[in-house]
């Protein structure tokens, strides 16, 4: 199932595959042009993807934001639980990429590549021979940097096409001041400043000329899906392996259905394969799928995951659809499974409507709180005392229930002094420290998929378990409120301290 350009087929020949091998003798497809940037920026996402699965990725996943305080205590302390949110996101990450290349593959020419939608679908069953998508290769990593130089370049021209644009409407704008000046540049300044204006158009318009040539704008729907499209298997492929352990509705390769089929046709049960990571043994083993489910020799010469990217022999492999008329008639059994597995991962299994009734995101206050929350690590943090507009203000964003939640202390706010608020400040600073990070992940999280914003940026991504859409809702209120109170107690006695003794009421309340 290579995805494998005419400028990639050295660089590619061990994959063995041919599934997407373009065609040179094939009449030239168009060019992508203003479709560049929307491909540029799936191309970025599905590098920032590829990344995300290396062994030192996963290592660092586990040891960081899975085990951070905020996410434990909010969210949960369940590991398998965290990596199991991750591995679904990772996976619609992946469905939602697979789904704008099956819309650019239309337009291709060779017809291998505008099968892809339903060869990805079918790889999603089962029924495509995986076995030598082999992820963290040298060949890989070729293809990864080849769409990130084409990701860069399409930025760049990104950058060069909104120069011209701006330096256009000067142009306008100065041309409509010589209309009303007579026609001509009223001094010399003026004709100085006019010729600079058309020297950098000039140039501005060369650069972008370079740019178009360079960047994807330029390259073919073929070329750019085949790029893609391999890529989309791969990652797949590598999602399966690890994320297997955490989300068992992962491909395993030999379903009930697909082993039914396999007897159907006359096809070996014990030739397929699966793949299962031990995470705490600190090597990946190897599962050859029998009756008697006989286990092969772990390998232990290199970290957690490292052995999936080596993998020959025993390594998740399917029937291709494209490999034999055998293999075909599996395709047909399992195409209804197919098209009802569609609908059910786009409609079903979204993970941002799968939090639970008792979360913040269920109650649909997850942006509401971070808000809430990194306004009052501002105001802690800050040198000066809160305007009462200020504190009126952020009393305006809370919800009815904070609200009487925080006139409920209005006691404990009034009688504030200063042995309870320099207990308070400590406290605070140590709630502030683990809630902050949450909230700033939550917007974070916001903005990286924001899609009315033309990013190309291939960086890691924050995932959906490190922000606040899966936090107990009961929790997070009351450390909410306990950051509110504690706030209005110390601004409360710095006030009283600073006038005086004069009262002046300074709660949020």
């Amino acid at each position: 199932m290579g995805l494998v350009t005419a400028d990639l087929e050295d660089d590619t020949a061990n994959y063995g595959c041919t599934m997407f091998l373009h065609d040179k003798a094939k009449a030239s497809s168009p060019t992508l042009q203003i479709l560049a940037f929307e491909a540029a920026k799936n191309m970025s996402r599905l590098i920032s993807l590829y990344k995300s699965l290396t062994d030192e990725e996963f290592s660092k996943l586990r040891t960081g934001p899975v085990r951070s305080p905020g996410v434990a205590f909010l969210n949960s302390s369940d590991e398998n639980y965290l990596l199991g949110l991750a591995g679904k996101e990772k996976l619609e990450d992946l469905n939602e990429i697979a789904s704008v290349v099956s819309r650019l593959s239309k337009s291709c020419v060779d017809e291998k590549l505008t099968r892809f939608e339903a060869a990805y679908q079918n790889m999603k069953q089962g029924i495509i021979d995986i076995s030598n998508l082999d992820f963290n290769s040298r060949n890989a990593w070729k293809i990864i940097e080849k769409m990130e130089k084409y990701a860069n370049n399409t930025s760049m021209l990104y950058t060069a096409l909104t120069g011209l644009d701006e330096l256009e409407l000067s142009e306008k704008r100065m041309q409509r001041l010589n209309r009303s000046a007579s026609g001509s540049p009223r001094n010399l300044s003026d004709k100085t400043t006019i010729e600079n204006l058309y020297e950098k158009i000039s140039f501005q318009r060369k650069q972008v000329r370079h740019f178009k040539q360079v960047s994807l704008w330029n390259k073919t729907f073929d070329k750019s899906v085949a790029l893609m499209a391999r890529t989309i298997c791969t990652v797949y492929a590598r999602i399966c392996v690890v994320f297997r352990p955490y989300v068992p509705s992962l491909l395993s390769t030999t379903t009930t259905a697909n082993s039914r089929s396999f007897k159907r046709l006359g096809v070996s049960h014990s030739k397929a394969f699966h793949v299962k990571v031990y995470p705490e043994a600190d090597y990946c083993q190897i599962v050859k799928e029998t009756n008697n489910m006989k286990k092969l020799k772990p390998s232990k010469s290199s970290p957690i995951l490292r052995g999936a990217s080596r993998m020959k022999r025993g390594t998740a492999r399917f029937v291709s659809s494209e490999l034999s008329p055998l293999s075909q008639g599996l395709a047909f059994l399992l195409s209804g499974v197919t098209k009802a597995s569609t609908v059910k991962d786009n409609i079903n299994q979204r993970l941002i409507q799968s939090a639970p009734p008792n979360t913040v995101g269920a109650a649909g206050l997850t942006f509401c709180y971070a808000d809430i929350i990194i306004t009052a690590e501002t105001y802690f943090y800050s040198t000066k005392n809160i305007t009462d507009a200020a504190r009126k203000q952020m009393f305006e964003m809370l919800p009815t229930n904070l609200k009487q939640s925080l006139r409920g202390q209005r006691n404990k706010i009034e009688h504030g002094n200063q042995g309870l608020a320099e207990g308070l400040k400590d406290s605070l600073e140590k709630i502030i420290g683990w809630l902050a990070p949450v909230a700033h992940d939550t917007l974070s999280w916001q903005q990286e998929r924001n899609l009315e914003q033309q990013k190309f940026d291939s960086k890691p991504t924050v995932l959906l378990f490190q922000t606040l859409h899966f936090s107990d809702l009961e929790k997070t209120e009351a450390a909410i409120v306990e950051v509110l109170v504690g706030l209005s107690c110390i601004y409360k006695y710095q006030n009283r301290r600073e006038r005086d003794g004069v009262e002046e009421s300074c709660h949020f309340s």
